[in-house]
């Protein structure tokens, strides 16, 4: 064993944070918007899009920084095709940030965005500061 060295494996820690990221299909969507208490993050991707990996260790930081304050979850378009075409899911990654007050629009981003910019549209839905161009239909 090298000396300074820790024992534990260096992909423990992202093994943790992991968890605090659900997969979910659109039937525990519908129930996990009904039963929010708190912002809810809804990530649309796919297991062969680079920058929908990219975006997971993102979201992972987002739900371990905003413990209590989000809710992260992610929902494969290939395991989901009728959501991902009712929902009109073209370009991945998609974002949804679905506010914990009933009545306030959702907010629908695409593409790789860093977990301070998604930490900053939290804050930015949740104060009611966020830019109208930006809200979904």
């Amino acid at each position: 064993m090298l000396r300074g060295r820790s024992s534990e494996p260096p992909f423990r820690r992202s093994v943790v944070t992991q968890a605090k990221v659900e997969k979910i299909n659109g039937e525990q969507l519908e129930v996990e918007i009904a039963n929010r208490d708190t912002t809810l993050i809804v990530d649309f991707f796919a297991t062969w899009c680079g920058p929908c990996l990219l975006l997971a260790r993102e979201l992972e930081q987002v739900a371990e920084q905003m413990e209590g304050k989000v809710k992260v979850v992610k929902i494969d378009v290939d395991e989901n095709p009728d959501l991902s075409n009712m929902l009109k899911i073209q370009g991945l990654p998609t974002i949804v940030f679905i506010p914990k007050e009933n009545g306030k629009p959702a907010l629908r981003t695409e593409g790789l965005l860093p977990a301070a910019q998604i930490m900053e549209i939290v804050g930015q839905l949740e104060s009611g500061t966020v830019q109208a161009q930006g809200t979904a239909e």
